[in-house]
């Protein structure tokens, strides 16, 4: 081939490299390159690695090793994987290595930024880090200690790094659950005075910073993922129309000024609220009722005038001229966290839900479902379809929670012992920050003075 023909195929190739998109960094990659660089160059030319991985994940060992031996591979070293498990150190002697780079990988709670560890703020509850710690042990003998055959030349160093995990790294970070483990496990999470009426899980002020958001009839209460209060505002009381009972909706979203909305009954118009620092400032108004919020958007409805119900209408924006879908009242709305085929759930006063898609059309499910007025949709396992987390639809039977597979038709997936008390709202969110939804409900207790919000979830790590 004539030389000038392979300039200009070399020419292309770098051509058709610069045009293509480049991988985006994910969270493994960048605890690799860290981790090489607390390593350092080889001490001494000293190249020859054996690198042993371990996760609390099995799914993660293998792409962490693979973006390690890379990372090392740049800064020099020439890497062997050791998958064999036993004496690595011993391996790694009898092998000729220079060293052994012994890892243990797993997500870990997430650390504050620069500015909330200078307010003296701990551990971000929700959020969680990829983190690696490394032992470097030099596996080289030493001219000095040749009677000693099983010294080390020089002491070893322990090396760390962690990042945000990303979502593609939750998936393989994620511990199994234990072997005979139930689905799903149930515990209350706090217990707040009085009676919550409405519940929501979202980013309520910093970005990537989820909170839950509680409504009772006097005040409206931000609680962080662990439900830590903080932030708190009362209600409005005087600007309230009689009602036979107290009902509120509430959403965390885009809601322009601020990300709550909530809506009261016996209110002239809902109200948007600011969350900066831990002030709740009111931020606007709404002349819609927001029912919840999801990746699928937000959800707005109407309430049925000196009642504590929902008319049937529902829409992304608020529209006072559209018109309701049927002549049904509804108990509320659920949003799935993450979107999905069914992005929405209804409840209607006969206790029948329904379920809803992305474009709000009707989602056929193989059986008839149904549940009490405290409900919720989320994706619990991970596996991209919600989950019906309900509860008891009978008033004259003791209150339970149920897990339901909406789509499949199949008997419950978990159904829990009596619950003391009325669970009169849900909501969804990685609370445990685990990678995937946990459902939380409140339980009224029956003489109202206080609430247990009772989180509902599969982290392998509170199921047993």
């Amino acid at each position: 081939m004539r030389p000038a023909l392979l300039a200009l195929l070399a020419l292309l190739s770098l051509a058709l490299l610069a045009a293509a998109p480049a991988r985006a960094t994910t969270s493994i990659d960048a605890v690799a390159r860290d981790l090489a660089r607390e390593v350092g160059a080889p001490f001494e030319g000293r190249r020859a690695l054996l690198l042993e991985v371990d996760a609390r994940a099995p799914a993660l060992a293998a792409p962490l090793a693979t973006a390690l031996e890379a990372a090392l591979s740049a800064a020099g070293y020439a890497v062997t994987p050791w998958h064999g498990g036993g004496d690595a150190e011993g391996r790694a002697r009898a092998s000729g290595q220079d060293w052994l780079l012994r890892v243990r990988a797993g997500l870990v709670p997430g650390l504050p930024s620069p500015r909330e560890a200078g307010l003296g703020r701990g551990l971000v509850p929700g959020q969680r880090d990829l983190a690696a710690v490394g032992e470097l042990i030099p596996a080289w003998s030493s001219f000095f200690l040749q009677r000693r055959p099983d010294a080390r030349a020089i002491p070893p160093r322990v090396v760390q790094a962690r990042t945000a995990a990303d979502p593609e790294t939750f998936l393989l970070a994620r511990e199994a659950p234990a072997p005979g483990a139930p689905f799903a496990s149930v515990r209350t999470l706090v217990r707040l005075p009085g009676r919550v009426l409405a519940l929501a899980i979202g980013e309520a002020g910093e970005p990537g910073r989820l909170a839950i958001v509680a409504v009772t009839p006097d005040a409206v209460l931000v609680l962080s993922p662990t439900g830590e209060r903080l932030a708190e505002r009362s209600a409005e009381l005087g600007a309230l129309r009689p009602v036979r009972d107290p009902f509120a909706t509430v959403a965390v979203g885009d809601f322009g000024g601020g990300r709550i909305a909530l809506f009261r009954a016996g209110a002239a118009r809902g109200e948007v609220l600011a969350l900066r620092g831990r002030a709740l400032e009111r931020a606007g108004d709404l002349d819609a009722a927001p029912l919840c919020a999801g990746e699928a958007g937000l959800l707005f409805g109407e309430l049925e005038p000196g009642t504590g119900v929902l008319r049937d209408k529902l829409g992304r924006l608020v529209d006072a001229a559209a018109t309701p879908r049927s002549r049904r009242t509804l108990y509320g709305a659920a949003c799935a966290p993450r979107g999905g085929p069914v992005a929405h759930a209804v409840l209607g006063t006969d206790l029948r839900v329904e379920l809803l898609g992305p474009d709000l059309r009707p989602v056929a499910a193989p059986a008839p479902l149904a549940s009490g007025s405290g409900f919720a949709l989320a994706d619990l396992d991970g596996d991209g379809t919600v989950e019906l987390v309900a509860s008891s639809p009978d008033p004259s039977q003791p209150e339970r929670i149920r897990v339901l597979a909406p789509l499949s038709g199949a008997a419950p997936v978990l159904e829990t012992p009596p619950v003391a008390g009325a669970i009169l709202a849900g909501a969804a969110g990685d609370l445990t920050g685990d990678g995937v939804d946990d459902a939380l409900l409140a339980a009224v207790a029956p003489d109202g003075g206080h609430t247990d919000l009772l989180l509902v979830t599969t982290d392998p790590r509170e199921v047993r």
